[in-house]
């Protein structure tokens, strides 16, 4: 039985009866009609591995497709019930009216492990078939030479007859009805070999499909998005190019996207008479490629109010366009209760203009993100970094996050442990800390613990490019990252130029 959840939809799966599959949908915004792709994780039969749902259905998302996640039947189910629940996915998708519009012949279908076994018979035996298939390191064969035993235990019990291994093996129900094919495996996986993938390659070439085929030399199986994987990751851009070959994806080059911060002195772009004082936003553009161009509108002295009141969201707002990113990180000038030009309540003014800052991107189609202010350099009795560094704001930017369903980098608590790991003493060289006479620009000396150094706003900037790499939300952005490292997470920018 198949239940179809809304984009907003929020439902208890367990108040539902076993045999229900459950399809998620994850539209583009979008005026005119866009393929869909059916996404089938994988995981043996016996559950659902979640990093080959939602997260394949983003990619999709950022190639302008619309689509949906089959958390299909697992463990206890009837093989029909199972099959009937893709097909219904399949009908629903094409027939049904929707706010967003399908084009009908363009839906297809992507499975990986199990899921693309369960993708491939439905593409090669049923009668509501997918357009094209996309498959992931499949499940083909229930023979003994290659299958996967658990797999195939799952779906056709302890002792299944010949008859069954013979009608479950994809390969073998190959037909001129089949539709273009993508495949992508690993030549040493361990758990699913790599001959299913050739026999269902050989099944498609006999009968004249269209199909590509790609083997990379190693990597383990379940992959996913490959994003441990540099040379397995090449099938990403390897799909996209089929997607477009067979126009599931436009051919126009996208526009250059902004990515505009909204902020306070501590991202703001210093002038020479403020230097070496560094906000971390001039240091952010080295981590992203030349078709994101980060545009800084933080200023110094600014709270969320005084912003707003000057004009300067409204100077955005002019320029903003559809794809475009707002970063958005105030506190620090939010907390001065002596000037009321600046000064929010953490739980009331504060969060409304938070959520104007919010409403405006995303009433211009582009995307918001909220960054908890940088702590300030204070530390407690203890040595411990002072959890109210910024007062109430991160924890009230938090809760803004959370009812808006924005993405959030939470910057406070990151730099806190940036602070905590080099200690009380150490943490100084992040900051203004100047003796008397030994800059210009600052002939008296300087204690600062709010203002970054030179190294400070690398390192922030450092911190904010790890929580992009780390907020799922956020996936397109991260494709867009470069001198990055992503199998470790370190930054290799410096490596290159030293």
């Amino acid at each position: 039985m198949l239940h179809v959840i809304g984009p907003k939809e929020e439902i208890i799966k367990e108040q539902f009866p076993a045999d229900t599959s459950f399809l998620s949908l994850y539209p583009v915004a979008a005026q005119e009609a866009r393929p869909f792709i059916l996404v089938l994780p994988g995981s043996g039969y016996e559950h659902l591995a979640s990093h080959e749902g939602e997260p394949i259905a983003r990619w999709l998302n950022d190639l302008g497709i619309h689509a949906g996640v089959l958390e299909y039947q697992v463990g206890d189910f009837e093989i029909t019930s199972l099959l009937d629940d893709v097909e219904h996915a399949l009908q629903w998708v094409r027939q049904t009216p929707k706010e967003w519009a399908v084009i009908p012949e363009q839906v297809g279908l992507i499975g990986f492990s199990a899921g693309g076994h369960l993708a491939s018979i439905v593409a090669t035996t049923g009668i509501e078939k997918p357009n094209l298939l996309l498959l992931g390191y499949p499940v083909i064969s229930f023979h003994d030479s290659y299958t996967h035993i658990g797999s195939r235990t799952h779906f056709l019990g302890e002792q299944p007859t010949q008859e069954q291994l013979q009608a479950f093996s994809s390969d073998q129900q190959v037909t001129s009805q089949t539709p273009p094919t993508f495949m992508w495996t690993t030549a040493n996986d361990a758990t699913v070999p790599v001959e299913n993938s050739l026999l269902f390659a050989s099944a498609l070439s006999k009968e004249g499909i269209p199909f590509e085929l790609h083997v990379f030399e190693e990597g383990r199986h379940g992959l996913g998005l490959a994003e441990d994987n540099r040379e397995c990751r090449q099938w990403l851009k390897l799909a996209e190019a089929w997607l477009q070959k067979n126009h599931y994806v436009q051919a126009e080059q996208p526009l250059p996207t902004r990515l505009f911060i909204a902020g306070d002195s501590t991202a703001a772009q210093k002038g020479a008479t403020e230097k070496p004082m560094t906000g971390w936003g001039e240091h952010l553009q080295s981590y992203l490629d030349p078709s994101v161009h980060v545009d800084n509108r933080a200023v110094n002295g600014r709270s969320t109010k005084s912003f707003i009141a000057e004009g300067r969201l409204a100077d955005i707002e002019k320029d903003f366009q559809a794809g475009d990113y707002l970063f958005i990180q105030f506190g620090h000038n939010d907390e001065k209760k002596e000037d009321p030009t600046r000064y929010t309540d953490p739980d009331g003014e504060y969060r409304q203009n938070l959520i104007q800052c919010i409403e405006s991107a995303r009433q211009r189609g582009g995307i918001p993100v909220l960054l908890t202010s940088v702590s300030r350099r204070r530390f407690t009795a203890d040595g411990e970094p002072d959890p109210l560094a910024v007062g109430a704001y991160p924890a009230a930017m938090r809760q803004v996050a959370k009812q808006t369903h924005t993405p959030l980098l939470d910057i406070f608590e990151a730099s806190q442990q940036l602070y905590r790991s080099m200690g009380e003493e150490a943490s100084r060289q992040l900051f203004m800390h100047l003796p008397e006479k030994t800059h210009p620009n600052y002939p008296a000396g300087v204690t600062d613990n709010t203002h970054f150094s030179d190294e400070g706003a690398r390192q922030i900037a450092k911190l904010v490019a790890e929580a992009i790499d780390q907020c799922a939300e956020l996936s397109a952005l991260k494709r867009r990252m470069v001198g990055w490292n992503q199998d470790n997470g370190e930054c290799l920018m410096h490596e290159l130029t030293n």
